[in-house]
């Protein structure tokens, strides 16, 4: 972030500030989630039929690709998985992103001048609802790397196996920011019962809508 301070003569006043902004995982969506983990993700009219029996629409949708919006408010992606976030780290000024986007959407709430701790301690909580249900993630590991957007991270994955899927809470870069920033996401996906989990540094490439 940079600091504010009177600007000289023909300096830009933009102020450049990091955001975090989180749709919270309730109870209720928690069990939501993880019944819809057992079902045949190959098959997008069964998963269609269950979410819409969820009550989840496509109204107000935040983006285009928007496949459902659950009553909380997450917007849920992908025809062959469940993509979900529910956490987004960004900055907030500028030409490219003037305005909290994230933070105004129905059933979020932004925090200004936020950081990567923040960020984390919604992905900790994420991982900590679906551990109460599930118990302790079969495979919970860490990546360290640097984007040249971002700068320096640690990211953190913690996945279950359910019936030949998988249920991965953790981060990646966020595609409508075209990767300019991050997210937090749930995601279901196929995973066959015998396949290994992927390395820490793989699970960004796993984690995608299709």
């Amino acid at each position: 972030m940079t600091e504010d301070h009177e600007p000289e003569h023909g300096e830009d006043e933009t102020v450049i500030e990091n955001y975090v902004a989180e749709c919270p995982i309730d109870a209720e969506l928690t069990d939501q989630l993880i019944g819809l983990a057992d079902l045949p993700w190959n098959d997008p009219d069964a998963t269609s039929r269950a979410m819409r029996a969820l009550g989840w629409t496509a109204d107000a949708a935040p983006t285009d690709e928007t496949r459902f919006v659950t009553a909380a408010g997450h917007a849920i992606y992908g025809d062959y998985c469940l993509y979900m976030p529910f956490v987004h780290y960004y900055t907030v000024g500028g030409e490219l992103w003037p305005d909290d986007f994230w933070g105004s959407q129905p059933g979020w709430s932004s925090q200004r001048d936020a950081g990567r701790q923040d960020f984390e301690a919604c992905v900790d909580a994420a991982i900590d609802r679906f551990a109460e249900r599930l118990g302790l993630p079969e495979w919970d590991v860490r990546t360290e790397g640097r984007n040249i957007s971002i700068g320096g991270y640690s990211w953190r994955y913690a996945a279950w196996r359910r019936a030949g899927n998988i249920l991965v809470v953790g981060p990646t870069l966020d595609g409508y920011s075209y990767s300019q920033d991050e997210e937090a996401v749930v995601y279901i996906g196929q995973f066959a019962e015998d396949r290994p989990f992927p390395d820490a540094a793989d699970f960004r490439s796993l984690m995608r809508p299709a």
